[in-house]
């Protein structure tokens, strides 16, 4: 069976590749790249199709610059970044992006131009791209893509990330010079987490510990994360911590002295980082949530490299802002670090605060 379905994998990949180059063949005609104008444009899509959180919360700074310049800004993203994006004012819409979807409504608003953020060459996306058939679309690294009206070049491991937006920003003639993220706020959220934490001592400090990432070998062990926990409480102050995950994986841990939020969502977690005076994470999601809300932060990283670019993930990914500590373990595994140095950096960070 697992013969059979290795074969089928190979089989659809051949077929994949075949198709990508007949859409490639399609546009081999196409005139040469123009001079980019952005006068020409007034509707722009943007594209975020992974649905991940950290990529989504960098992407605001350049949707919202955008906006302000009097551009008609759109995304096209899907469930966890739709719900993270509610209530952004400075988007006209927020599609939802599924597989195979019909692009009727999308097709239907006449957009101007689409960005795409991803370095991704798939039948999928170029054929995404041609079906939307938008006047002129714009990516990274495409230059050999006739399908791409424009292609950024971008690949340098010594640059942030955010190098890759403030580029759109260049191209579209934004200045670029402060950079920032924007995620919005959620009362109902907001005010379910105030519920929890109660009234509590002027000299209280509330922390937040989010153990879990999207891969396991980012995450922290249980035994770090109840280190930590009674290293906090046993400062000389009281501190509250409260954790950010889902509901059921925090629960697994079976943690004590710690505020846990049912039902936990992602709109949670950007209210738990806004009633933080300390964020402690080893995820970017979370890192990238805390710089858009300015908030003291330690974050951990391993030396592990980018999947699909090889680049280095904890330059390319680190927090980048003046209130934050990174953290860099020589573990493979950050469950494997010892936690002394956490303890003392965490520490020192609450004291500076009092």
């Amino acid at each position: 069976m697992n013969m059979i379905k290795k074969l089928t994998r190979r089989k659809n990949a051949f077929f994949r590749s075949i198709k990508l180059h007949l859409i490639n063949r399609r546009y081999r005609h196409k005139a040469a790249r123009e001079a980019f104008q952005p006068h020409r444009i007034k509707n722009v899509l943007l594209l975020r199709l992974d649905d991940k959180i950290g990529d989504m919360v960098i992407t605001t700074g350049c949707a919202k610059a955008l906006a302000e310049k009097g551009y008609r800004v759109s995304v096209l993203t899907g469930p966890l970044c739709k719900q993270i994006l509610s209530g952004s004012e400075y988007l006209e819409n927020i599609h939802l992006h599924r597989p195979r979807m019909a692009l009727d409504e999308l097709k239907s608003v006449q957009f101007d131009a689409v960005i795409d953020f991803d370095d991704v060459v798939s039948y999928e996306r170029f054929k995404l791209h041609a079906d939307l058939g938008v006047p002129c679309v714009i990516g990274f690294n495409k230059d050999s893509y006739k399908l791409f009206d424009q292609s950024i070049p971008f690949f340098d491991e010594n640059k942030h990330v955010t190098e890759r937006y403030k580029a759109v920003l260049n191209l579209f003639g934004i200045a670029d010079a402060h950079y920032h993220y924007h995620v919005p706020f959620n009362q109902q959220e907001h005010d379910k987490l105030r519920r929890l934490l109660g009234d509590k001592t002027d000299d209280t400090r509330y922390v937040a510990i989010n153990p879990f990432t999207g891969s396991e070998d980012k995450d922290f062990s249980r035994e770090q994360v109840v280190e930590l926990i009674d290293a906090l409480h046993s400062l000389p102050f009281p501190v509250t911590v409260i954790m950010i995950g889902q509901s059921a994986k925090i629960a697994s841990l079976a943690l004590e002295n710690v505020i846990v939020v049912e039902n936990s969502t992602i709109n949670s977690a950007v209210e738990i980082v806004r009633c933080s005076d300390l964020v402690i994470t080893p995820d970017t999601s979370i890192v990238h949530i805390s710089r858009a809300l300015d908030k003291p932060l330690i974050a951990v990283y391993n030396k592990r490299k980018l999947k699909d670019t090889g680049l280095p993930g904890y330059k390319i990914w680190a927090p980048n802002y003046a209130k934050a500590q990174q953290i860099i373990c020589d573990t493979d595994f950050i469950s494997a670090m010892p936690v002394n140095d956490l303890v003392k950096a965490v520490k020192q960070r609450l004291s500076d605060l009092q």
